[in-house]
């Protein structure tokens, strides 16, 4: 007994050694944009009267995705490339009513920092369709049609957004309607950019230790049964 509660007290201390070790770090990049009044509306690919759609609300978007830190020192920018991202709107709500497909390989970006941390340039472009689910009518599907696009580049200073869908109707069967594109634009700057620090701990090191020291634990006390005399 007194053995075990040695080795358990090894543990603990090189338990606390292992995790208090510095853990690797990540950045989080977010953009939200600024609200992008409606600036376009075509039907069919012919662009109709904004006056005609007055009740359209300006849009807002967000987006982030994760890159590990690196040493800004050692470059004078550095470019953090990304494929992964989380994306919603702000505002308003119910203008995407179907759940995101964000993995389109044709999705990604980049963003320029400087040595001091700040944002320089990027190029993002992230196209978005309808996620298809054991729930998705795929008749509707691939009527509808729906996609979503959104471009943010320092160059041209301006953020757009595109939703682009067929609207579907019932006429003895579901029927395609004329394809209808919104788009929305609007300047940008660095300053909707904000960068966070996030701290990753490295479960690997640490289990790695730990099973090292509870081998040795089972090792020892094994020989320790083993030596032991056995009464007749």
């Amino acid at each position: 007994m007194r053995v075990i509660y040695k080795w358990a007290a090894r543990c603990s201390v090189i338990a606390l050694f292992v995790f208090s070790l510095p853990a690797s770090a990540h950045l989080v990049f977010t953009y939200t944009s600024d609200e992008l009044p409606l600036t376009s509306y075509s039907i069919n690919g012919e662009l109709d009267d904004l006056a005609n759609h007055t009740d359209i609300l300006p849009i807002a978007f967000t987006f982030s995705f994760t890159a590990p830190e690196q040493d800004l020192s050692l470059n004078p920018s550095t470019k953090f490339s990304f494929k992964n991202f989380t994306f919603s709107l702000i505002s308003p709500e119910g203008l995407i009513e179907f759940p995101l497909d964000l993995f389109s390989e044709r999705s990604g970006g980049w963003v320029n920092l400087d040595s001091a941390g700040n944002v320089l340039e990027w190029n993002v472009l992230l196209r978005i369709t309808e996620l298809i689910t054991p729930d998705t009518d795929l008749i509707l599907h691939r009527l509808a049609r729906h996609f979503v696009a959104l471009k943010t580049n320092s160059e041209t200073g301006e953020d757009k957004f595109t939703n682009r869908f067929h609207p579907v109707e019932w006429e003895s069967r579901w029927v395609q309607g004329e394809k209808i594109q919104q788009s929305y634009s609007g300047g940008n700057d660095a300053g909707n950019w904000s960068i966070t620090k996030v701290d990753v701990p490295e479960p690997g090191v640490a289990g790695l230790l730990l099973a090292g020291v509870l081998g040795l634990f089972w090792s020892r006390r094994e020989r320790n049964l083993g030596g032991a005399v056995k009464p007749c």
